[in-house]
């Protein structure tokens, strides 16, 4: 998340910062929720982004579904995906069957071009996983 700061920033302020932030777009969040706040190095001359970490994987799910509306406000939410799968994520999206991709609640998924959502791991060969779906999926 991206927000202003100010050179005498300390945690408690940033956390107030956050939350008020938050509960302008309709997002209640409180204090006790938040395990860890603080802001992660960035290119000079730029914004240092705010790393958060929630007790509750659903309070963050609630906040990632504002995102639409924080991205208008200038504010940018993003998920913090590994490198690992950043990497799956790409070669899924080089794959002729897969459409799109997206990453959710921490697991990769793609979406095919026969409209068919699938959960994939790292490890994963991409083609027998969309074999064995096909083959395995309700009717």
């Amino acid at each position: 998340m991206d927000i202003q700061e100010d050179h005498q920033e300390s945690i408690p302020n940033l956390t107030s910062k956050v939350i008020g932030l938050l509960h302008d777009k309709g997002v209640k969040l409180q204090n006790d929720q938040i395990l860890e706040i603080h802001r992660i190095p960035s290119k000079k001359g730029q914004i240092r982004p705010v790393l958060l970490k929630l007790k509750c994987n659903n309070d963050k799910t609630i906040i990632m579904r504002k995102r639409k509306e924080m991205k208008a406000a200038g504010h940018r939410l993003v998920d913090d995906v590994t490198a690992l799968n950043s990497a799956l994520m790409n070669r899924l999206s080089l794959h002729p069957a897969i459409e799109t991709t997206l990453f959710f609640n921490g697991s990769v998924f793609a979406l095919t071009k026969n409209q068919e959502r699938i959960k994939f791991d790292i490890h994963n060969n991409i083609n027998s996983v969309i074999s064995e779906y096909r083959e395995n999926r309700p009717k």
